[in-house]
């Protein structure tokens, strides 16, 4: 019994980091800070939300941060420009939920709270394939602490508090996970802006350690393969301010601990946005903005209003 409980926390464990890899990652899925019930707007389609779903969002808060650096450019032997760049991520993803395991109507609910924070970085590079072509890839690294604070009001789980406490709730973990990947992209410049056509597949492996489970964490692994279109439209440009109206279309597989997280093997993900390129601070800024996001066909669809930053 005690084995199983085991297997089974570190599973989820697992499924927290993994998740916490792909939610760091803005071109695969994004979360805002207001979440709504996509359905209603279109004629109550399921799969674009649900109030549970919507629940779900509600518990659920992501910040990211990505800041990207240009390097100095290599040239190769026949003339060719590989581009270099770094790119460093923070997040913090914090879920709450509360918890009921009586059904006595007097006692009152535990609530649990769950704390991610990641940061990240990754060394890219691009080969240009053709004028629009390139090939890129990549590798980063994440080094991620969950930390779960558990306040007990059942009396039921009050009974095991001193079994529970340490091991399952109220401890923490550790997790350091390798990232490569590869992707074709397409950049069609135009008069009013550009278009781009992107696909990208991530595979992510790492090693974890703590308080939690005894100190056996596992090994949070996991794929995921994005397929997309974005669009950049400008505008206007007033006192060296570049205002653009942003949009992206894309579809993303998922493999390994993300599966059951996700409660799908794939979903689709559409947003729109306005940017505001500001003229300060070019070196970590790029763009920021606000926008909506959907999500269609997970555990977590529906809407959200989000916040853009260094939107490429």
């Amino acid at each position: 019994m005690l084995a199983h409980a085991d297997d089974t926390f570190k599973k989820l464990l697992d499924g927290n980091f993994a998740t916490a890899v792909l939610l760091s990652d803005s071109d695969a899925i994004s979360l805002g800070f207001h979440d709504f019930d996509a359905s209603r707007l279109f004629a109550n389609n399921q799969n674009l939300g649900s109030m549970d779903a919507l629940d779900n969002r509600k518990q659920i808060s992501v910040y990211n941060a990505p800041f990207n650096w240009k390097l100095n450019d290599l040239t190769l032997n026949d003339g060719k420009i590989v581009n270099q760049n770094v790119s460093v991520s923070l997040s913090y993803i914090e879920q709450t939920r509360e918890v009921k395991f009586t059904e006595n109507p007097a006692t009152g609910s535990d609530k649990s709270t769950e704390n991610l924070l990641t940061t990240g970085i990754k060394y890219w590079t691009s080969y240009p394939l053709s004028n629009s072509w390139s090939f890129r890839s990549g590798v980063s690294t994440n080094l991620m602490y969950f930390k779960n604070r558990y306040q007990y009001n059942d009396p039921l789980t009050l009974s095991f508090k001193d079994q529970l406490d340490g091991y399952i709730v109220n401890t923490d973990a550790w997790a350091l996970t390798v990232q490569p990947s590869i992707e074709s992209h397409y950049r069609k410049p135009q008069e009013w802006g550009r278009w781009e056509i992107f696909s990208e597949l991530n595979y992510f492996y790492g090693h974890g350690w703590g308080e939690a489970n005894h100190g056996d964490i596992g090994n949070p692994e996991g794929w995921y393969w994005i397929n997309g279109i974005k669009g950049f439209y400008n505008v206007t440009k007033y006192e060296g301010y570049q205002q653009t109206i942003f949009s992206s279309i894309r579809r993303v597989d998922v493999g390994a601990d993300l599966q059951q997280p996700l409660g799908t093997a794939h979903f689709y993900e559409w947003g729109v946005g306005w940017l505001v390129s500001p003229p300060f601070l070019t070196t970590y800024i790029d763009n920021i903005g606000i926008g909506i996001n959907l999500n269609y066909g997970s555990s977590i669809k529906g809407g959200s209003i989000v916040l853009l930053i260094n939107q490429d």
